[in-house]
């Protein structure tokens, strides 16, 4: 069981603020750090400051997409680049004010992901676009080029 150091999630509250988040794997020593499919299990996310350029990492303590949510946003989040989210969260950053971009590809390094929101390459995701969302999830059986390879790659 994890339990949270309160004082901690107190202490960067809206330390983030302008900063867009990532969900990425387990960053491995000398190996570019990857974007995550996942999104409310994953275990840690990059956060990126757009004007100082720089990365961050954090470990999530939540464990389902409204809990994700809602910890970004105490953090001060306000742009978050995902591959994956259920309705439930996506509607909770939308009442937050939070701006959704979908990541597009989950071969992707984050330095590759970070570039296309840097050049504005990303699109936006809008209800009428939701389902871009769904393609890389669990759920989903129209997976056309998606073997799960996540484990081999060394």
């Amino acid at each position: 069981m994890i339990v949270l150091d309160l004082n901690q999630s107190k202490k960067n509250q809206g330390k983030y603020n302008g900063y867009a988040a990532i969900p990425i794997k387990a960053p491995r020593e000398n190996q570019p750090i990857k974007i995550s499919p996942a999104f409310g299990k994953v275990k840690f996310f990059a956060l990126y400051d757009k004007n100082l350029k720089k990365i961050e990492i954090v470990e999530n303590p939540a464990n389902n997409g409204s809990g994700v949510v809602r910890f970004l946003n105490s953090l001060g989040i306000k742009e978050l680049i995902t591959l994956h989210m259920g309705k439930g969260a996506y509607n909770i950053a939308l009442a937050c004010g939070m701006k959704i971009y979908f990541a597009k590809d989950d071969k992707q390094t984050l330095d590759e992901v970070i570039a296309k929101f840097e050049s504005n390459q990303l699109p936006i995701i809008t209800e009428e676009n939701f389902e871009l969302l769904s393609q890389f999830g669990c759920g989903s059986h129209e997976h056309h080029h998606h073997e799960h390879h996540d484990h081999h790659y060394n």
